[in-house]
């Protein structure tokens, strides 16, 4: 199992078979920003946007500079209304 078969799955819109495949990867290694990358957006077009904006997250706490995950995640808080004034005002 590896995250290419994941990419291949999500690009056919086998999104549930996809999700299946990612949350081994990331119970094997929490720390595989990438896997979490993916099922963040797989999350995302599902409009699962709480469970998107973990994954997101948790990609920025690996990887503080990862522009996906920064656009993706302020992109949830958008859709579901949020603001944060703490990103304004560090």
């Amino acid at each position: 199992m590896h995250i290419t078969e994941a990419k291949q799955l999500f690009e056919q819109n086998e999104l549930s078979k996809a999700l299946e495949m990612l949350d081994v990867l990331i119970s094997e290694d929490a720390s595989d920003f990438r896997s979490l990358l993916l099922r963040g957006r797989i999350y995302y077009k599902m409009q699962k946007w709480g469970d998107a904006m973990n994954d997101y997250s948790s990609v920025l706490e690996i990887d503080p500079e990862n522009q996906e995950a920064e656009s993706g995640l302020a992109m949830a808080k958008s859709i579901l209304g949020y603001f944060t004034p703490d990103m304004f005002n560090p």
